[in-house]
């Protein structure tokens, strides 16, 4: 094991019992010494019957279990849960050998996430400014056990529940970026604060506290309806007097304000059309609605030509029989490509493994492949009409791209790995899941997110 013991870490500090449950599976217990127990009002002479387990360690399941409890001797609840109703979290991670002393302990410890206390000393679990993580998680669980893996979050079995590591990592990040807010507008706040009083007593003029577009404005920005900030959009859409008066600065502000809201309506959107059993149509009004969702399907920058294409036809909004989701183009070779859209609810894998651990395809995923590559054939076969019918002269067929949306990523280990070896193998069409492309556009927000910030601690 690699050296990773905080620095001002000593071994003689640390009250454990290491217990040995079954092989590969090990569990750590809190002794308190007497001295702690004291200061805390407890008897002292038998600290063994205040000994409490706070870690399990599982190689064969590949989790780090911690059990958050009060280490402080003067809190009230000293030795009691941290949280309301949590009581356990479980955090998938990989190690290669189980710990038999205090040292391995501690560093096994120091491969929990950021964002865990990993000192067992100040109590583990989550550092107290992600606190609001587990609030959150309180009210919409009932489970004591939270396990924190690759599954799709709000999944759960007779004993936890599941956290994807990616809303864990975001809703870190989420805190972080609040947390830092609110200190710059207190900095500010107590600059300005501290400056009057001096210039009261000197009898010299104030600062005003700033209100513009800074920090604080943040922490005090009032929440509009999406019909008020359609009107100021409108507003200041009309008034060019008042664009051109404006510096560049402000405007390239505003306009990453809009896309920032823009972008937080559309995960909204797109996150309750997920929760719901929604028709193909629905999911096509929303991309419609957003085309740039394409773009990010792809991975360049991509032009619509035609939603519902006949692509089988002389004309591309004629009756043909091979009717696509979308026709789109790559905006520097003019390639075209199809995306087929079906529904979250689609299923990809067949309920019963074909062998061992292996699961098929299933039909409706093999179906909308094989659709989408008819779909294709026939745009091939009927290109040159189609171009010289529609006037389309800046389209090319080139190797014509296929994508195909469809289903959600499968929350069982073994049906993940059957499905990535499908696709990964399917060469002519390019499968994405539903729950895929709102991954993307959350991290594009994420991006914008932190470019924002970054813009504002610049000088």
């Amino acid at each position: 094991m690699s050296r990773l013991l905080p620095k001002d870490f000593r071994p003689e500090d640390l009250k454990i019992v290491i217990e040995e449950m079954a092989p590969n599976c090990v569990e750590v217990f809190y002794l308190p010494g007497p001295d702690e127990l004291k200061e805390a009002g407890l008897e002292a002479t038998k600290p063994n019957q205040y000994k409490v387990r706070v870690a399990l360690f599982n190689q064969e399941s590949g989790f780090i279990t911690v059990f958050p409890i009060f280490t402080l001797p003067t809190n009230p609840n000293y030795l009691k849960q941290k949280y309301k109703h949590i009581k356990a979290i479980s955090v998938a991670v990989a190690f290669d050998s189980m710990p038999n002393t205090q040292d391995d302990v501690v560093e096994l410890l120091q491969m929990l996430p950021l964002g865990f206390i990993k000192d067992i000393r100040y109590g583990l679990g989550l550092l107290k400014e992600y606190y609001p993580i587990i609030s959150a998680l309180e009210e919409h669980m009932e489970y004591d056990c939270l396990a924190i893996d690759n599954k799709k979050t709000g999944s759960h079995d007779s004993e936890c529940f599941y956290l994807n590591f990616n809303d864990y990592d975001e809703m870190r990040r989420s805190c972080n970026r609040i947390t830092e807010r609110a200190r710059k507008a207190a900095r500010i706040t107590k600059a300005a604060a501290t400056y009057n009083h001096i210039a009261y007593r000197l009898g010299v003029e104030q600062k005003p506290l700033p209100t513009t577009n800074d920090a604080i404005s943040k922490m005090l920005r009032i929440k509009i309806t999406d019909t008020d900030k359609q009107v100021a959009m409108d507003m200041i859409t009309e008034d060019k007097r008042a664009i051109k008066q404006t510096d560049s600065v402000t405007l390239a502000k505003l306009r990453s304000d809009i896309e920032l809201v823009s972008l937080e309506r559309l995960i909204t959107s797109y996150e309750d059309l997920f929760s719901k059993n929604t028709k193909e149509d629905t999911w096509q009004t929303l991309f419609n609605q957003n085309p740039f969702i394409l773009s990010l399907a792809f991975g360049y920058p991509a032009i619509k030509i035609s939603d519902q294409a006949s692509v089988g036809g002389k004309r591309l909004r004629g009756d043909g029989e091979k009717i696509a989701d979308y026709l789109i183009k790559n905006g520097i070779t003019n390639n075209l490509a199809l995306i087929e859209i079906k529904k979250p609810s689609s299923v990809l894998l067949k309920k019963t493994a074909y062998r061992g651990s292996v699961y098929c395809g299933s039909t409706e995923l093999t179906g909308s492949v094989t659709q989408v590559l008819d779909q294709c054939y026939q745009l091939q076969q009927n290109i040159a009409t189609i171009k010289n019918n529609n006037r389309l002269y800046d389209i090319e067929s080139y190797a014509i791209h296929c994508i195909l949306i469809i289903g959600t990523m499968p929350d069982d280990e073994d049906e993940r790995k059957s499905f990535e070896l499908y696709r990964r193998n399917s060469r002519n069409v390019q499968i994405t899941t539903f729950d895929e492309l709102l991954l993307k556009i959350k991290q594009l927000h994420e991006f914008l997110s932190n470019n924002d910030e970054k813009g504002e601690a610049a000088p």
